[in-house]
């Protein structure tokens, strides 16, 4: 009896595969890196049995995930002749290119296909005008940021260490924001092209009629959560149901107020709860004694653990999902300058993966505007990104897919919860 060796993928080989499942989900990058990477040990045609085989898939999975690989011309097919198979001829494919320039490649479409999905959510009249397409320009783009430089905003710096918008030829300026209100409204304004604002914010923005499209979730789920300090609660903080009869503390105008808004809504003894304004840092409030919980990103409890505090903490999406800090745009940039805005995208999807692969990088920049050190920076990233980076949408698909029915399930949330008009 014949026999023959097939190489397989292994550990080693992550950093490849998920280099180019930030682009198109984990599956379809697996048998993508498997082809590179064989192409580089054998000289023969990889074949189904080969994929079978050489990743662990079964045949219809490879079916409809080299069908997408395909259609995005990063491999073709071609067959092994009879004589060489042994038998009939057999579908056998190849990578259409190496290994750094399929990586930019399916950076590259991944983008087109994340502005095809914004295209569905752009909403408004079939009769809409649409902006004409300008000639693709020079000119910068400028990215409006929800906050002060933190390590929630890794993979944006790691697009810019790592140069990956300078691959795509496009550059990038970011500016600061004292939250997603106002990021959003530089991109109503017209005088930035994107921003990065909370799901909530871009959900009511949308409700008021202005003319926003959200393109990239940065993050699957918003990273709000309620918390406090044993001292001002008086006990372990376990469950929702203690929060009957305390005082919250929120920030005003605040995509933390809405989520935490939008969370008291949801239970039934939220009219025993008050809502307490923290003008100024919610930590502030629990150190003073004028809230019993505050509302907060996933990075501000640690403060206070750092400081010897014994914390408590409550996720907000552990209940109901919402998407995360999400880059939006106008209509009309995404019509006038859909070409940029697909190499910001395309960039990002390389940011994403630099920063999962080693956000040290970007953490030092970072560390270079605001008071954090690196390892911190790291460590807060590391965490953001393992528990609210990831979502079946994403390991399918790649970095930054969203699906209509979180945004719809969002929007009715926030009417049952009385928060989509002015009064939020």
């Amino acid at each position: 009896m014949r026999t023959r060796s097939v190489w397989v993928l292994d550990d080693e080989d992550d950093p490849i595969v998920d280099s180019i499942a930030a682009g198109i989900g984990r599956t379809p990058a697996r048998l993508l890196a498997y082809l590179l990477l064989r192409a580089e040990r054998e000289t023969d045609l990889t074949t189904n049995v080969h994929l079978q085989i050489g990743t662990g898939t079964n045949r219809t999975t490879i079916s409809e995930a080299m069908a997408r690989l395909e259609a995005r011309d990063l491999v073709e097919r071609t067959t092994v002749s009879a004589a060489a198979s042994g038998g009939r001829p057999r579908t056998a494919w190849r990578p259409a290119a190496g290994i750094e320039p399929t990586i930019e490649t399916t950076y590259e479409s991944h983008a087109r296909a994340l502005l095809e999905l914004a295209e569905s959510f752009r909403g408004g009249a079939a009769t809409e005008p649409r902006a004409e397409a300008a000639a693709p320009s020079d000119s910068p783009i400028e990215f409006a940021l929800n906050w002060r430089p933190n390590a929630l905003h890794v993979p944006i710096y790691a697009a810019i260490a790592a140069e990956w918008y300078d691959a795509f030829g496009v550059d990038v300026r970011l500016e600061h924001r004292d939250g997603s209100r106002r990021a959003l409204e530089r991109v109503v304004s017209g005088t930035a092209e994107l921003a990065l604002a909370g799901a909530a914010t871009v959900v009511r923005a949308r409700e008021a009629g202005e003319p926003i499209v959200p393109v990239a979730p940065l993050y699957q789920r918003a990273m709000t959560v309620l918390y406090t300090v044993r001292e001002a609660f008086g006990e372990p903080l376990r469950s929702v149901d203690q929060l009957e009869g305390r005082r919250v503390g929120m920030p005003p105008n605040a995509e933390t107020r809405l989520l935490g808004r939008l969370f008291l809504s949801q239970i039934t003894f939220d009219e025993d709860v008050a809502v307490v304004d923290t003008n100024g840092e919610e930590r502030d409030a629990l150190r003073r004694g004028e809230a019993d919980v505050v509302t907060g990103s996933i990075a501000d409890p640690r403060e206070l653990e750092r400081e010897g505090a014994t914390v408590d903490v409550l996720p907000v999406t552990d209940h109901f999902p919402i998407y995360g800090p999400t880059i939006i745009a106008h209509k009309r940039t995404l019509d006038e300058r859909a070409r940029e805005i697909g190499n910001v995208l395309a960039g990002t999807t390389g940011g994403w993966a630099a920063a999962r692969r080693d956000p040290g990088p970007a953490a030092e920049r970072i560390a270079a505007e605001s008071d954090d050190p690196p390892e911190r920076i790291r460590r807060t990233f590391a965490c953001a990104a393992a528990d609210f980076g990831t979502s079946d949408a994403v390991r399918e698909r790649g970095w930054g897919w969203h699906r209509a029915e979180m945004w719809d399930r969002l929007r009715t949330a926030l009417a049952q919860g009385a928060l989509l008009g002015d009064a939020a």
